[in-house]
């Protein structure tokens, strides 16, 4: 009897822990992530080429213009994506 205390005391301990845990960490109420490529967070398509030596030109005219601009190839297409508060910035900037 007195080698099923300190197992059942260590049972006791875990099942405790996982409450804790689950309690703790068990309401996650984020929003499930998009593994289609089509969700790139906080960033705003402000055009679409079909070249990459187009993309790499207005990348450039933007990043001269100091907004933060990514490249993303996808589908044989090169989307420009930069920060929303920069989106009308970019926007004019292509533009011209």
């Amino acid at each position: 009897m007195t080698t099923l205390t300190p197992l059942l005391l260590l049972l006791v301990l875990f099942a405790f822990f996982a409450l804790v845990l689950k309690w703790a960490f068990g309401n996650d109420k984020r929003a499930v992530p998009d593994y289609t490529g089509d969700d790139f967070g906080l960033l705003t398509e402000v055009t679409v080429v079909s070249s990459p030596a187009a993309a790499e030109v207005l990348a450039k005219r933007l990043r001269a213009a100091r907004i933060k601009v990514t490249v993303v190839r996808r589908d044989g297409l090169h989307r420009l994506m930069v920060f929303p508060a920069d989106a009308s910035d970019a926007k004019l900037l292509l533009r011209e």
